[in-house]
C-alpha cells in the first residue's frame, strides 16, 4: 500500500513558478541567473556564483505580467549548490513592489 505524505508546505507565502532571466547585484559583481519561483516575500533562484548564507544582494527581473523590471534589495537564506533562497528586505519602495506582486500572484493563482 502507498503511502503519502501529507506534510503541508512550510512555506510563508503561495510561491509562483517563475522562469525569467533575473540579475543579482552584489557589492563587488553583477551576475546573471535565472529566477525559478518567486512569492512577495522571496524569489527562488539558479546561478553560477558563489553567494555566502546572510549577504546582501539586489535582484532585478521582470514580475509575470510586469512591463518594467524591478530592482528589490534581499538577502541569502537558503543555499544548495547553486540554488538560492533569497528573502526580501522590506522597506517603503519595496513594500509598494511587494503589494503588486501580492495581486499578481493572487489573480494568476486563481485562474488556474
Amino acid at each position: 500500500m502507498l503511502k503519502f505524505n501529507s506534510k503541508s508546505d512550510r512555506r510563508r507565502r503561495q510561491r509562483q513558478l517563475l522562469n525569467s532571466s533575473v540579475q543579482v547585484f552584489t557589492e563587488s559583481a553583477r551576475i546573471d541567473a535565472l529566477g525559478i519561483n518567486l512569492s512577495e516575500v522571496g524569489m527562488g533562484l539558479f546561478t553560477l556564483a558563489n553567494l555566502p548564507l546572510g549577504s546582501q544582494i539586489q535582484v532585478e527581473f521582470l514580475p509575470p505580467g510586469g512591463k518594467e523590471r524591478v530592482r528589490i534589495s534581499g538577502t541569502v537564506r537558503y543555499r544548495a549548490l547553486y540554488l538560492y533562497g533569497i528573502e526580501f528586505i522590506k522597506d517603503a519602495d519595496q513594500d509598494q513592489v511587494s503589494q503588486t506582486l501580492t495581486g499578481r500572484l493572487a489573480s494568476r493563482h486563481a485562474h488556474s
